[in-house]
């Protein structure tokens, strides 16, 4: 694989007062009602904090391109097992020879987790990509081994039905870059608090990501939104939070970011300097590592959201910002199959 970042039943509770982006007026805490479950409730804030320390300070960030994907298609690889999380009308209409429809909101449903393999590389593919980094995310810190396709279907198709009839950009904006490393110092905060009972951790994490789920959490600014924002004046109701390599952000990046490389983000000494009063905006490469990162934020308990395709839109200076410039990287020859009625299987990826 393309080394990018880094390559590679259900409690009967209920979640009160959970933060999630574009729920305003929300608090950080995380509750398990004490009346439904029979089990004590602990706090388990740190329990969970290691299961998503331990992804993302691992090796399981990154993205897949759509030429590596070809090759396993081609070769009906089977160390791969793919995963359509696009709207089932769309999955039917086409979708990537050998892949299995389990649509984005289904992504925590138990039946549908318990039909995937844990002994495969799960490939998620959605519109434009950050939906199914997410949910590589998520299944990473559920045991599985997932990864999502660079920018979605559209990098492997043109046609508007598969991509969600959202054009691809053309090319990146020329937004501004400054290499000021005078950042506003970050203070201490409290934790949020996430209480369950003991050894539930992945019970924790599933029933969470229903409930954002259930609320249509989207997990995504555009360069366009943010800004807006910014030119506005200084946002104080974000922080911006840069999470390339030191020596990319000391080359350019946005005014007012801090840098907290990925694999430092939910470190012990980082979380407590996250405020439940500001929305997090995570700055990444190409946007899917910044996805991968805001989920795992979230399933804490704070309000986070990636910029969408990253520094590869927000400017074309790839010297400075590390990334390659966005651009469509369709090729003639992937291939798209319509009515595949595959159901969940552990066949192997392009062969049913």
């Amino acid at each position: 694989m393309k080394h990018r970042i880094r390559f590679q039943t259900l409690l009967g509770v209920s979640l009160l007062g959970f933060a999630l982006a574009g729920c305003a007026n929300t608090s950080p805490a995380t509750v398990v009602d004490p009346g439904i479950s029979e089990a004590p409730l602990v706090e388990q804030f740190e329990s969970v904090r290691q299961v998503v320390d331990e992804f993302l300070a691992g090796d399981k960030v990154t993205a897949m391109t759509p030429e590596e994907l070809y090759q396993i298609v081609r070769e009906c690889n089977g160390h791969y097992f793919l995963v359509d999380i696009r709207a089932n009308q769309d999955f039917v209409s086409s979708n990537i020879p050998g892949s299995v429809s389990i649509p984005y909101a289904q992504t925590s449903n138990p039946e549908r987790l318990e039909s995937l393999p844990k002994d495969k590389t799960l490939v998620v593919i959605d519109y434009n990509g950050h939906l199914a980094a997410q949910t590589a995310a998520t299944w990473n810190q559920l045991g599985y081994q997932a990864v999502p396709l660079l920018y979605g279907m559209q990098s492997w198709t043109k046609e508007a039905s598969p991509t969600g009839y959202e054009a691809f950009p053309a090319q990146p904006l020329n937004n501004t870059l400054v290499t000021d490393m005078t950042t506003a110092t970050l203070g201490e905060n409290a934790l949020p608090e996430i209480k369950y009972p003991e050894g539930k951790t992945q019970e924790y994490i599933v029933h969470t990501t229903r409930t954002y789920l259930d609320r249509n959490y989207k997990g995504v600014i555009t360069a366009e939104e943010l800004d807006s924002e910014l030119q506005q004046g200084p946002a104080e109701h974000y922080l911006l939070v840069d999470i390339r390599e030191p020596k990319h952000y000391r080359q350019g990046h946005l005014d007012g970011a801090v840098n907290i490389p990925l694999d430092q983000l939910a470190a012990s000494d980082q979380v407590k300097n996250y405020s439940p009063d500001q929305r997090i905006v995570l700055i990444g490469y190409d946007g899917m590592d910044a996805s991968q990162g805001a989920r795992s934020l979230v399933t804490l308990g704070y309000d986070c959201v990636a910029l969408k395709y990253g520094m590869s839109y927000w400017s074309a200076q790839e010297a400075a910002t590390g990334a390659v410039p966005v651009h469509s990287l369709v090729k003639e020859y992937y291939p798209l199959t319509p009515l595949n009625y595959l159901p969940p299987s552990t066949g192997a990826a392009g062969c049913g």
